[in-house]
């Protein structure tokens, strides 16, 4: 494939076939008009730099065209005053040089949000690789939100089936029907999610094929495709106290946005998320984590992180294809993270030459004449009077001689210079990266015990307020263990709820069911206060916001079983005693049509009604 000579073109309907290279400063600014004018481009461009003293980009602009087609333009600019003509026209922060490239979308927010056109740097021919594929993911992506793909009716496309034989990074193999080769592309499914959370190997997939790209498009399979329906699955799938997996969608310092589905985003509040006041949210979390939660209501939607505990095993997310693997899951715990000393540095890395930024030099008469024809001074030699080329005398040929081998020199010298700091900068993009991932290792650990410390503060506030008796009572105030315990409630309440909150939070109808007393009296372990402390905030409602409570409705066999329920229509639910314990106690009630029934208190494991 051949570079074209730009050619300025307002009417095409289709991008230029081949790549085009800018060589001249009107066509660089108009390249930049084209790109920043609403209505003078059709698709988006890709602009790939040559870095200054190279002749080729270190990034692959055929096999970058080769991939997006007809989807997107791509473009070839050196660094040189070209580059500069072109930067100059663009709005601060989203210029191209120096070897770097970037994807102009064509929805222009990227004007006022540069982030939106990712600047992807290259430092050497060894990052080849990488700044071509992701040039290639910027484009598609940007083709698909431009709605590019849809708009296309193409008679060579086919409905075709086949099975995954394996995901590599952000391609999948696919062995059709006929036992041709096929691939899907990450970016032409869901923009932001792994291709690896969509496709398993093994999984059956049906979609249109195009076999000149051989690319198998699944958008038409795909499910939860906008946010109506991708609610109502999550309504069917989750009930109130289910453990279930979002991911970070973003996160400021008072609340944070995670998603069940690429549809479905539910804000969750620092209330819901942490006591402590003194955290933010940006702190906790990090865009792309995947963290479990709690679903406190479903009317609207509504998520708790400060009540899920280690043993509480998440429901099984939903698949984004039909025979797909759950689209989120918890990553493998990693070992945790040591300190490692800095690698040395060369001097050559870290004192840069004294030279690195000279002034600007401008171009003598000298640099118009061959190298081989200018004489060079040598030690001890006389000065020459005889007329040189260019109509210059001895002395100033000399002159000039010398100043172009310093020139040169620091030109080397720069080059040396530049060269040990790319490395160094590619060294510190592999550190960040390294950083990041111990970051967001930390703050899971720190979520985790800070939900301990939460839980510790609060049990021990409970048994400190448990232990004190109420005034004047020595004993039993019944004989009949349960009127008892019925009397313990009510005091409980009584002394809990505010004058003004008690008749907007009364305590609603309730049986005790049989064995529960004993249940009680058996059970080592857990104060009897603070069972009738939970046994208020479920009659009062308050147990589904409070931390560390967990309610949910019981499975028969733990997690995963179908939930419990009676021939009378009667579901039964679990709430937490303890959190963090051995043998973690928990109640067990039954939600009846006109109040409750407590069944119960149990051990974690013990999963009877």
């Amino acid at each position: 494939m051949s570079e074209q000579s730009t050619t300025r073109q307002t009417t095409a309907v289709t991008p230029p076939a081949d790549v085009r290279r800018i060589d001249t400063e009107p066509d660089a600014r108009d390249l930049a008009h084209r790109v920043l004018t609403p209505g003078r481009r059709r698709w988006p461009i890709v602009v790939l730099t040559i870095p200054d003293g190279q002749q080729e980009p270190f990034g692959d602009p055929h096999e970058v065209k080769d991939a997006v087609g007809d989807l997107a333009e791509v473009v070839l600019m050196p660094t040189s005053d070209v580059s500069w003509a072109f930067s100059r026209e663009m709005p601060q922060g989203t210029q191209v040089y120096g070897g770097a490239g970037r994807v102009y979308p064509l929805d222009h927010r990227w004007v006022a949000d540069p982030a939106r056109s990712r600047l992807r740097f290259a430092y050497s021919p060894q990052d080849r690789r990488r700044i071509t594929d992701q040039l290639i993911h910027d484009a598609l992506e940007a083709a698909l939100a431009a709605g590019l793909l849809e708009s296309q009716t193409n008679p060579r496309l086919q409905q075709r089936s086949g099975t995954i034989q394996g995901v590599i990074g952000s391609r999948a193999l696919v062995r059709l029907d006929d036992s041709s080769v096929a691939t899907v592309w990450e970016e032409l499914t869901i923009p932001g999610v792994a291709l690896e959370r969509l496709l398993v190997r093994g999984q059956s997939v049906t979609g249109v094929y195009d076999p000149v790209s051989r690319r198998l498009d699944l958008r038409e399979a795909l499910l939860f495709t906008d946010s109506l329906t991708a609610s109502a699955a999550i309504a069917q799938a989750y009930q109130i106290g289910d453990v279930v997996l979002a991911d970070v969608a973003g996160a400021s310092d008072d609340a944070v946005s995670l998603r069940l589905l690429p549809n479905v985003v539910v804000n969750v509040g620092k209330e819901a998320v942490t006591s402590n006041t003194s955290d933010t949210l940006r702190g906790l979390f990090t865009p792309g984590e995947i963290v479990a939660c709690r679903v406190a209501a479903k009317d609207p939607l509504r998520l708790r992180l400060d009540d899920v505990g280690d043993e509480d095993a998440p429901a099984p997310a939903p698949s984004l294809l039909p025979g797909g693997p759950p689209w989120l899951r918890l990553p493998e715990p990693q070992p945790q993270p040591r300190a490692t000393p800095a690698p040395r540095q060369t001097s050559q890395a870290l004192s840069p030459s004294p030279v690195l930024d000279p002034p600007p030099r401008r171009p003598s008469p000298l640099d118009m004449v061959p190298r081989s024809r200018i004489p060079m001074a040598k030690p001890g030699a006389s000065l020459q009077t005889d007329s040189a080329p260019g109509g210059l005398d001895g002395p100033q040929v000399i002159r000039l001689g010398n100043e172009l081998a310093a020139a040169r020199a620091t030109r080397e010298a720069l080059a040396r210079d530049l060269a040990g700091l790319r490395g160094r900068a590619a060294e510190l993009e592999d550190e960040l990266a390294h950083a990041n991932r111990v970051i967001e290792q930390l703050q899971t650990r720190y979520r985790g015990a800070d939900l301990a410390r939460q839980r510790a503060v609060k049990q021990l506030r409970s048994a400190q307020s448990r232990n004190e008796q109420a005034p004047g009572m020595d004993g039993p105030a019944f004989l009949d263990p349960q009127d008892q315990f019925r009397f313990e409630v009510y005091c409980e309440w009584a002394r809990r709820m505010p004058a003004a909150e008690k008749a907007s939070k009364p305590l609603a109808e309730y049986l005790l069911g049989p064995g529960f007393i004993e249940s009680v009296e058996r059970l080592e372990g857990v104060n009897r206060a603070k069972i009738v402390a939970v046994v208020v905030e479920v009659l009062t409602d308050q147990v589904q916001h409070l931390a560390g409570r967990g309610v949910h409705q019981l499975r028969a066999g733990g997690a995963g079983g179908p939930y419990v329920r009676r021939a009378d229509g009667a579901t039964c639910w679990r709430v937490a005693l303890q959190q963090d314990a051995p043998a973690a106690r928990r109640l067990h009630y039954w939600r009846i049509h006109d109040g409750y029934e407590f069944s119960r208190v149990a051990v974690h494991d013990d999963y009877r009604p």
